[in-house]
């Protein structure tokens, strides 16, 4: 979890991993492995093709380090390359546009805006799909449930990497439908992806944000 102060106000984000993911394959695997492998090539298919897309997001953050538990909604655009709009039911708005990332809160009347190199470090919730063509990179993957090959734990291959492991549902077209983080402090994060749009034609103009009259920009 981050929490960027400033001038005596705060914003409070949970902090994903932006990161791709690995899997090691072998010359002979048992049934199960296979599977997996499978599920995690149409992952990598199905996003490596993906020109643009559109979705309504529910994010439920179980926060055990202070004992509270956050329930956002929100709608989701993203476009190639690099290009993601998450818009918050609740006024908050995070916008890349592939080389700076943009938080904005209505009820604080903030702007905070990070270079594409500090986003990286500060981490975003589905940030993660704009690599998702690359998933067998930076992690090992695993079946999560024997019963369910489509669900794929993910288990972070870094030293020191901020998640513990990432759980994903997939459906048969290599499509991402929900995602759990799991962090060091126990803390946890589900994702869930619903009426999802893709190839729609998303239009540029999602990606460029003008600050309201009297908003707080900070750099």
């Amino acid at each position: 979890m981050i929490t960027i102060y400033s001038a005596g106000k705060k914003f409070l984000f949970v902090a994903i991993p932006f990161l791709m993911f690995s899997f090691v394959s072998t010359a002979r695997q048992p049934a199960d492995a296979q599977a997996i492998h499978d599920a995690a090539v149409d992952v990598e298919n199905h996003y490596r093709d993906l020109v643009d897309l559109t979705a309504k997001i529910v994010q439920k953050n179980d926060l055990k380090s202070i004992g509270k538990t956050q329930k956002y909604e929100g709608t989701l655009f993203i476009k190639k390359p690099g290009r993601l709009r998450l818009e918050y039911s609740n006024g908050q708005l995070i916008l890349i546009d592939g080389k700076s990332a943009l938080f904005y809160s209505k009820k604080s009347e903030q702007v905070i805006k990070k270079t594409f190199t500090d986003f990286e470090h500060m981490n975003i919730p589905v940030a993660f799909l704009l690599g998702a063509a690359h998933i067998r990179d930076d992690f090992d993957v695993l079946p999560a449930d024997s019963k369910r090959p489509r669900v794929l734990e993910l288990l972070p291959r870094k030293p020191g990497a901020a998640m513990k492991k990432m759980r994903l549902v997939v459906d048969d077209a290599g499509r991402i439908m929900d995602l759990t983080i799991f962090d060091r402090s126990g803390n946890t994060t589900l994702i869930t992806f619903s009426d999802i749009h893709e190839g729609a034609g998303v239009d540029d103009r999602q990606f460029v944000f003008k600050a309201p009259k009297g908003a707080e920009i900070i750099e």
